[in-house]
């Protein structure tokens, strides 16, 4: 699958062929862009043209920021016809929010730039081994750090206040059990038709990890306890299901996070990283020998960045 990162101008590129040889279509090629989680069709952008470059049979749609804005898989239908016969093929592309950029990569450890320089690192290289530390700092923190729309299920606890898995960037809908019970969305505020039958406001905390009523003639309670002498309970009831669809995410990467995909980057980078992805404990070279501590299997492999992830782990997560 083709990674493009949020918010530049890149090419999505498909290369044609028939019986095993590189083609040229007969004509235009169309190219369709779609949400591949969204169940509606919608199509992002207007079916375009794609541009027909070298080397034969190569075709490019340029894709901009109104597109790679948020991180979400595209589903590419590209459509054509080759010695008359219509084809429509579909392709994925992945857009991703780099922890690292090549840059930050190689002014840290100072690798050469040009492939005459003896610590020399091809782009290409950082590149695919910084997806690689981004994807094991995902596993271990159980969460991403880029920016998409979606939605997350929790259960609330009888309080005024529900606790996000994931941090929320803004939250359009929420619906109690199913039901929709608020839907702010910017189309809904565009028609005037906005709904609340939740019987609150509600807002997201500083953190964006918590969402919580907004009572200005209340307290709002951030647990379940009940007063005897006030007949008023949490409104997120407990054992019910509350779903909210919105942005979910981190508008940045945090600079830990950055500093942590670099360090990983770094030693996948290494020679010894080749020793631990194949569980070896000792190597022994002539008269040296290594040994790697039980640690080096358990986490990332490196202490500092564990360190560094365990202050954003989501543990104990239930994913609905």
């Amino acid at each position: 699958m083709q990674e493009i990162h949020n918010g530049v101008t890149e090419n999505l590129q498909l290369v044609i062929y028939r019986d095993g040889v590189q083609v040229n279509a007969d004509g235009t090629v169309l190219v369709s862009l779609y949400d591949a989680d969204d169940t509606t069709n919608t199509l992002l952008i207007p079916t375009a043209s794609a541009y027909n470059a070298r080397p034969l049979g190569l075709y490019t749609l340029e894709v901009g920021p109104s597109v790679t804005y948020l991180n979400r898989v595209l589903r590419v239908v590209w459509n054509y016809s080759v010695n008359g016969s219509s084809t429509s093929q579909t392709t994925y592309t992945e857009i991703v929010t780099p922890y690292a950029t090549i840059s930050d990569i190689v002014n840290y450890y100072g690798f050469g730039t040009e492939p005459n320089n003896p610590n020399f690192m091809s782009s290409a290289q950082i590149s695919m081994t910084e997806k690689l530390a981004r994807t094991v700092i995902n596993g271990y923190t159980q969460q991403s750090f880029g920016k998409r729309y979606g939605s997350q299920e929790n259960f609330g606890d009888g309080s005024d206040a529900i606790f996000l898995t994931e941090p929320m960037l803004s939250v359009e809908y929420m619906y109690e059990n199913s039901r929709l019970a608020i839907n702010q969305s910017a189309s809904a505020v565009a028609a005037s038709v906005t709904y609340n039958d939740f019987g609150f406001p509600i807002e997201l905390t500083q953190t964006n990890k918590t969402i919580r009523i907004v009572n200005v003639d209340w307290d709002v309670r951030y647990d379940n306890n009940i007063d005897p002498s006030v007949l008023y309970y949490g409104r997120f009831r407990n054992n019910s299901r509350y779903k909210f669809t919105g942005i979910i995410g981190w508008n940045y990467v945090p600079s830990d996070i950055k500093l942590a995909a670099i360090l990983l980057t770094g030693d996948f980078l290494a020679n010894d990283a080749a020793w631990r992805i194949k569980y070896l404990t000792e190597v022994s070279m002539s008269e040296t020998t290594f040994k790697l501590g039980k640690g080096a299997f358990n986490g990332t492999g490196n202490i500092l960045v564990d360190n560094i992830l365990d202050g954003y782990r989501n543990t104990g997560i239930v994913i609905i």
